[in-house]
């Protein structure tokens, strides 16, 4: 199979622009470089992988990949599922560690990439790290590459590997962004212990209240209305609302469900979060264990920034964005303005008014003898220690609160039941 030239068109152009189709011909997609060593991808027809690479040798291409493409359906199922699903953080640990112990062997970037690409099990990521070492095959940067998918490479991941790959210490920062990646795990999974009671005994009171309401209250309703007899409150508030969900439940649910999403848009926005957050540190015993979280995150994140040799005042701006807590990321950008203004870390610290006196102590003693990275890891293990102190204790703050709520559910169920009886019981006397 040939081609045609058409004026001052290269080659390369014709091949991409794929000319004349010849009935099932097998589509090839190739990676090549051209005399100038230039990497370039496209597709082209041919009747054979062979026959494929003797048309890019003849037009002067040395091939990198050659692979055919499989035919596919116009709506795959199974595809549209993949474009939704996310890159679990643990999955891009995973990579980040093979790829430090691949790098620190010697190995070439680009391989390595490839070899972790095949082995990866999520579609998505896979594709991702497909584009990149295509990106990279390019001639692009490996930071600049990842930079192109926000979704899967945040932010602070990102910036430590530019730093890595500009100070020639990708390893270190690969190795430095496991570590930090393991304590936002770890508190993650804290989290979830310290809340799985709490769901639990919810879930299970709100269940049994929607199985009463309308199961059993109907069948009661239709007994007591054999009897001229008024009925107390909390029967008549059971009945009431067992009419109202069995009137008008597809409402209701139309109406939770419109109404989460509603409440979740809104707290994506930024007075939404702010918000939440503002109401979040207010409240009792889980205010402070937000705000201990927060600067945890933030003197890890910024001892990280800083020790992979990224500016203050970029590092800063980095951190400002991974703390999950609008008010404490407003004042670490407020910080950012002070220092770049001339200010002390310490003194911009102060003035935010959202720090603490222990992180303003330690970041002070580090600035003045210079380990402001020690000092930062300490206060980091520091608030670990009680972060992890406080979500033990969460059960013993909750428990009463859960059990009181249950108490009450339960009283209003039974004196719902067993009053009218007890009326009827004194009627029949």
């Amino acid at each position: 199979m040939g081609f045609k030239k058409m004026g001052s068109l290269s080659p390369h152009l014709l091949i991409s622009l794929n000319l004349k189709r010849v009935k099932e011909m097998p589509t090839f997609k190739y990676k090549a470089r051209d005399r100038a060593g230039k990497a370039m991808d496209g597709r082209l027809e041919a009747p054979t992988l062979q026959l494929a690479g003797d048309q890019l040798h003849r037009l002067g291409y040395l091939p990198v990949s050659i692979e055919k493409l499989e035919e596919v359906p116009l709506f795959d199922l199974s595809d549209l599922m993949d474009r939704f699903k996310k890159v679990p953080l643990e999955d891009l640990v995973v990579f980040s560690q093979q790829l430090s112990t691949l790098y620190k062997a010697g190995l070439p970037l680009l391989t390595g990439l490839s070899n972790l690409k095949d082995q990866t099990e999520n579609k998505k990521f896979q594709n991702v790290l497909d584009e990149v070492c295509t990106d990279i095959e390019a001639g692009n940067p490996l930071y600049a590459s990842m930079a192109k998918h926000p979704s899967v490479f945040s932010i602070v991941y990102i910036n430590m590997i530019r730093a890595g790959e500009t100070s020639g210490r990708l390893g270190e920062s690969l190795d430095r962004f496991v570590t930090l990646a393991d304590r936002e795990l770890q508190t993650r999974q804290r989290l979830k212990e310290a809340t799985r009671y709490p769901k639990i005994v919810i879930s299970a009171v709100v269940i049994a209240f929607v199985v009463l309401l309308a199961f059993v209250i109907p069948r009661f309703a239709a007994t007591f209305a054999q009897f001229n007899m008024p009925l107390p409150l909390p029967t008549r508030l059971m009945i009431g609302m067992n009419k109202i969900f069995q009137s008008y439940w597809y409402m209701l649910l139309g109406g939770l469900i419109g109404i989460s999403i509603l409440v979740r848009r809104y707290l994506k926005t930024e007075n939404g979060r702010y918000f939440w957050d503002n109401i979040k540190i207010r409240i009792p015993v889980l205010g402070q264990l937000f705000l201990k979280i927060g600067l945890s995150r933030f003197s890890n994140t910024f001892g990280m920034l800083n020790r992979s040799g990224i500016p203050i005042l970029q590092a800063l701006d980095i951190t400002s964005t991974t703390v999950d807590n609008v008010l404490l990321s407003q004042s670490i950008k407020s910080v950012q303005q002070k220092v770049g203004g001339g200010s002390s870390l310490t003194d911009a610290l102060k003035e935010s008014g959202r720090f603490t006196s222990l992180v303003i102590q330690m970041i002070s003693v580090g600035e003045t003898s210079g380990t402001l990275d020690e000092m930062l890891t300490r206060v980091t293990d520091y608030y670990d220690v009680e972060v992890d102190n406080a979500l033990k204790k969460f059960p013993t703050y909750i428990e009463p609160i859960l059990t009181l709520f249950l108490g009450g559910v339960v009283l209003l169920l039974a004196l719902a039941v067993f009053l009218p009886w007890w009326n009827m019981a004194s009627l029949f006397r």
